[in-house]
Parts: structure tokens; C-alpha cells; sequence
């Protein structure tokens, strides 16, 4: 009997430990809020309003190419996009964009809409860029 319950507890305990394995390889860990402060030496990169700390920050700090989306479907370039704008606080209207990024621990609107001028150059670039990709 002793046998017989101490193989089962085994099981039970690899099975735990295996499924907390592949959990934590199947979910990416969502970062917490950061905000950064403007640098002024490097306006180009950072700015007050900016969300920073989240899996969308190089959205920010680099120009995106098609090989950072071939294989995505539309949905999830939508989701890129306007990930630069909710990262600068912007609600969204849509019911779809605003059920994600309410999900996202990191995500505060308060305003509805952000002024162009606000994005740094690779920001500009990327919502352009992946416009093209969102439909």
C-alpha cells in the first residue's frame, strides 16, 4: 500500500513539475509597468508619455522589416501597431484592441487619441510600415 501511494504521489509530482515547465514556456512572461522618464540626449528614443518595460519596446528603438511579421497574421500586425499607440496611453474605441490591451498588466489609457508628433522616427515608421500589413 505504501508502494502503491508513494508512486502515485511521484506521478502526481512530475506531472505538476511538467506541466509548470510547459507553462513557462508557452506563456512569455508580461512585464511589469515602467515608465521612462525623457532623455534629452536621445529624444529620438524616449519620451515621458511612453510605456516602456513591455514585449513592444523595440517598436520604439528600431525600424521593423517584413522578416518581424511574415509570419503573422493580420490580426497580430493590427495588434503591433497599435501597440505603439496604447504604450502613449490611447484608448481604443474598437472593442477588440481594447479587451487585449485591458489584459495587459503594463497598459494605462488616458487619453483618446496622440499627437503625431509625440512618436519618435521609428515609431512613425513602424505604424506606417505595418499598416500596410494590418488588413
Amino acid at each position: 500500500m505504501k508502494t502503491l501511494r508513494r508512486k502515485m504521489w511521484m506521478m502526481a509530482a512530475v506531472a505538476l513539475l511538467s506541466m509548470t515547465a510547459v507553462q513557462a514556456v508557452a506563456q512569455p512572461s508580461i512585464p511589469r509597468k515602467n515608465n521612462t522618464t525623457t532623455n534629452r540626449k536621445s529624444k529620438n528614443y524616449y519620451s515621458s508619455n511612453t510605456v516602456w518595460g513591455t514585449q513592444y519596446d523595440w517598436l520604439s528603438t528600431r525600424y521593423a522589416n517584413y522578416s518581424d511579421i511574415k509570419y503573422l497574421d493580420a490580426g497580430q500586425v493590427r495588434v503591433l501597431k497599435n501597440s505603439i499607440y496604447a504604450r502613449h496611453g490611447r484608448r481604443f474605441k474598437d472593442s477588440r484592441l481594447r479587451a487585449y490591451f485591458n489584459s495587459q498588466d503594463w497598459y494605462s489609457p488616458w487619453r483618446d487619441e496622440v499627437n503625431s508628433s509625440e512618436f519618435n522616427k521609428y515609431e512613425t515608421y513602424n505604424i506606417s510600415f505595418l499598416a500596410k500589413y494590418d488588413h
